[in-house]
């Protein structure tokens, strides 16, 4: 896939890891789409796999010159798709602080499920649609 630098500038990604047992794709997308943030939305930055705990992924992205946030209040409580925060009250400000850094390049939301059919971090990256106009991609 050829993008110019001007396209990628426009991305809010998305990415479960389900049960991947290495960074291989992970890495592939972030390099391919050059991403700048990778927005742990998950409401407890943990995994089955310790290879998927938040400070494993922070220090895989810190290799790779790539920023790590983990905000959950961006996780969800409801056990399926729909959306429910465990802190509603710092959502709008934590939308908010992610959507400037998407106006600085692209970001990619991280979650467990593998299939964002099933997961709320297609709801997330609408939420941040309507605040940064950018082409949201759910990457599998």
């Amino acid at each position: 896939m050829n993008l110019s630098n001007e396209d990628f500038k426009k991305y809010i990604l998305t990415f479960g890891y389900g049960n991947r047992k290495d960074y291989t794709d992970f890495l592939a997308y972030m390099e391919n789409y050059d991403v700048k943030c990778v927005v742990d939305v998950r409401k407890s930055p943990r995994a089955w796999s310790r290879r998927w705990y938040g400070d494993k992924i922070e220090n895989l992205c810190r290799s790779q010159n790539i920023q790590y946030v983990s905000k959950v209040s961006l996780g969800n409580i409801s056990g399926n798709k729909n959306w429910v925060s465990p802190y509603p009250e710092k959502v709008d400000v934590d939308l908010s602080e992610i959507a400037e850094i998407a106006r600085e390049g692209n970001i990619l939301l991280l979650c467990a499920e593998l299939d964002p059919n099933r997961c709320h971090r297609v709801e997330v990256a609408n939420c941040l649609n309507k605040l940064v106009s950018a082409k949201v991609e759910h990457l599998e």
